[in-house]
Formats: C-alpha cells, sequence, structure tokens
C-alpha cells in the first residue's frame, strides 16, 4: 500500500490548527483508524511498518496530533480536553467522508485519549484495540506525584528563551537514547546513530516543546488513579482488544493487565511501549489474523 496526506483544520483554544493525516489503501475497504503512540518523539510514522504489512483490502488512515509530528505545533496549553477534541475532529471527518464504522488502534498514551470517548463515540467502533495501553505520562509514573505538581515546569518550558534552552537540553541525543531503550524499543538496532539524530531533529521542530513537555508532566494524564479506564472500558459499546507489552516496565505492565481483565480478547507481543513500531509487522499479522477469523 502506498499512503496519501491530506490536512484537516480544526479549532483548538480559538485557532486554526492543522492536523496531518495519511491514508493506506482503498476507500471502499474496512477502515481502520491508528492513533500514534504520545511521546517526545509522536509520529504518524510510527505505524508505517505496520502499514506495509496488513492485508491489502484494509484502508489506513493515521494522523499526528496537534503539537506532535506534522500537524501544527501553536504555543497553546496542551492536556487531555485538547487531544480529545482533535480525535473527535479526526472522527468526525471521517463519519463525514462515509466511514460510519471504523475499527479504532491507539498504541501507548493515546489508549486513554480513545477510552476517554468511550461512551458518547464508541459506536462508531467495530473494535477498540489498545496496543501496550498506558495512561500516565513519565514524572507521575518516576515521582508517585499528581500532575498538578508540575504546573511550574509546564509553564516554565513555556517561556521564550529560557524554554529552549531547557527543552533542547532535555532533548539530547543522550537523553533521548536512554528514554528510547528504558522504555519504547528493544531491540539495540533501533538506536541506531542515525536513528536517534532521526528522532532528535523530529523532537525539536519549531513548536514541539509545548506539547511534549505536557506530555511528559502529566499534562495529558485523564486521572490519578488506573481504576479510570476500567470505568471506561464497561462503558464501551464495542468488543474491546487489549494486546500486552511483554517486555514493559513493571508497573505499567500489572496496570495493562488490569484493563485487560475487562477485555473480550487479550494478546501478548514482545516489546515495550513502541512495540507497534518496533513489531508493526507482528503486530499486522495478529491483527489481519483477527480479521480473518471474523
Amino acid at each position: 500500500m502506498t499512503a496519501t496526506s491530506e490536512n484537516l483544520n480544526i479549532n483548538l483554544a480559538g485557532r486554526t490548527v492543522r492536523i496531518a493525516l495519511e491514508r493506506w489503501g482503498t476507500a471502499a475497504s474496512e477502515a481502520w483508524l491508528l492513533l500514534p503512540a504520545l511521546s517526545t518523539v509522536s509520529s504518524q510514522s510510527e505505524w508505517h511498518d505496520f502499514a506495509k504489512n496488513v492485508n491489502k483490502d484494509v484502508q489506513l488512515i493515521s494522523f499526528d496530533w496537534p503539537g506532535f509530528g506534522d500537524s501544527d505545533r501553536p504555543a497553546i496549553t496542551y492536556n487531555q480536553e485538547t487531544l480529545q477534541t482533535a480525535l473527535t475532529a479526526v472522527l468526525n471527518h471521517l463519519e463525514s467522508t462515509g466511514l460510519n464504522k471504523i475499527k479504532l488502534i491507539a498504541a501507548g498514551h493515546s489508549a486513554s485519549i480513545a477510552l476517554s470517548l468511550a461512551e458518547e463515540r464508541s459506536q462508531q467502533w467495530t473494535e477498540l484495540t489498545l496496543v501496550a495501553p498506558t495512561w500516565r505520562g513519565p514524572l507521575p509514573t518516576m515521582t508517585g506525584w499528581k500532575p498538578e505538581r508540575f504546573d511550574w515546569l509546564r509553564q516554565l518550558v513555556s517561556l521564550p528563551l529560557i524554554g529552549s534552552i531547557l527543552y533542547r537540553l532535555n532533548t539530547s541525543r543522550a537523553v533521548l537514547r536512554l528514554m528510547l531503550r528504558r522504555h519504547v524499543w528493544v531491540n539495540p538496532e533501533m538506536l541506531s546513530p542515525k536513528q536517534i539524530k532521526d528522532q532528535q531533529r523530529l523532537s525539536r521542530r519549531r513548536g514541539a516543546r509545548f506539547a511534549s513537555v505536557s506530555f511528559v508532566s502529566g499534562g495529558f494524564d485523564p486521572a490519578t488513579h488506573s481504576d479510570w479506564w476500567l470505568d471506561k472500558a464497561e462503558q464501551l459499546h464495542c468488543p474491546l482488544h487489549v494486546v500486552l507489552a511483554e517486555e514493559a516496565p513493571p508497573r505499567s505492565k500489572s496496570e495493562m493487565k488490569e484493563l485487560a481483565c475487562k477485555a473480550d480478547r487479550v494478546s501478548v507481543i514482545k516489546g515495550r511501549v513502541g512495540l507497534h513500531q518496533e513489531f508493526g509487522a507482528e503486530l499486522a499479522a495478529l491483527i489481519s489474523h483477527e480479521k480473518t477469523l471474523n
């Protein structure tokens, strides 16, 4: 399959923000909407290996969250409501083009955005697949503190000069390599100098610091305890498939398993929170096989 690009303009915080989308496959096929994981290096390109290995009779749609990747990155306050608005706008756009039923596949922290719309939007979904789902940002996970305690950090990084300097220090290649090795990828070959340089270039795009610091400091976290997503799972109007990351950090893996108890189907794939990118072929085979069985 080859990708075609399009743009969708949405309103966020009183501003028009361009969302970059990609489509793979033919318009007449079953549609799968792919949500990239939230991270400092979030990009819809994470799904390219997956897309190349999916059955050709499926239409794939992916997009970059506002503040990340190829989408606009304005200096606004980024929080879970910002991303809920973006996902709702994308769903409405797809519905307006005749895609009334879609499979929604969300990776990493984007699982929490998808689940936040469970009650009001999941009638449109044939299934919700959550891949290595997480709901808490790195700093709240490390410290146990509530996201509100990091308001000062979000404000500091948003400042014109000092914010840019601090963000540049925290997107050095050494820091990015450490983050990717510990939490995202398993295979050391994924951490080649070229790959790290590409990830750094992505993280340092103009305006990228505003959404990135929100993710890192818990600004996208929906709650302070994982019970919230157990409640949201019960509000779904469609089947739930949870794909566990075999090598996820212990605390995250434990919470994934809690959510999996609410799922209609549970699978396990090696990898960490970036398994949809690193093991895209295996994930594509798993979900394509599910489609064949159904």
